[in-house]
């Protein structure tokens, strides 16, 4: 085997691009699920993409060309609006790990489903570069998701997490108990 084929053909490789696969394929079903089922699989998919991305291999780009995209505003809208649309009045989150946050006089917010649609588009990018089977752009495909994971995503991924977290123990079950105690007035 090649360098470049240790690195395409590696077990780490192969677990993150498994896990990168059904985390698309669960994003792009989004309609097939209730809120309360899509939060408590992706509390369980993320920190699996988080924990895969960090064992990918590191190296040398083959080429200089960019890499491809193939995840258009268009695709990446029908994933953010279908994403909104399920989170609903849950969509926004506090968000204390940006910048701004020093020099704000108010409280920083971000989207669930601006964060998810965001990771989405580098991982499927990623996935649809690596189906196309060819050695040189798996290779520079792994270490371009890589760097965008430790740059970009990695982070919008743990305080998606958060927020996730906090939905499902808190505002939900929240939500619930005030709905039960409505009933019961009645």
């Amino acid at each position: 085997m090649t360098g470049e084929e240790d690195i395409v053909f590696s077990r780490n490789t192969v677990e993150f691009v498994t896990v990168a696969a059904e985390f698309c394929a669960y994003i792009e079903r989004t309609n097939d699920h209730t809120r309360k089922e899509f939060i408590d699989t992706l509390l369980k998919l993320l920190p699996l993409l988080y924990i895969k991305a960090q064992m990918l291999p590191d190296g040398e780009t083959l080429n200089e060309d960019e890499l491809e995209t193939f995840v258009t505003e268009e695709t990446y809208e029908v994933v953010r609006l279908t994403l909104t649309e399920l989170f609903a009045q849950y969509d926004t989150y506090l968000d204390v790990f940006v910048t701004e946050m020093k020099y704000s006089d108010t409280p920083v917010t971000k989207s669930i489903s601006e964060d998810l649609a965001d990771i989405y588009q580098d991982v499927k990018n990623f996935v649809t570069q690596f189906r196309i089977g060819i050695n040189e752009t798996m290779h520079d495909a792994i270490l371009e998701c890589r760097e965008h994971f430790q740059l970009y995503w990695g982070q919008t991924l743990v305080n998606t997490l958060r927020a996730l977290h906090e939905l499902k123990y808190n505002t939900l079950d929240d939500d619930a108990n005030d709905e039960n105690a409505e009933n019961e007035d009645f």
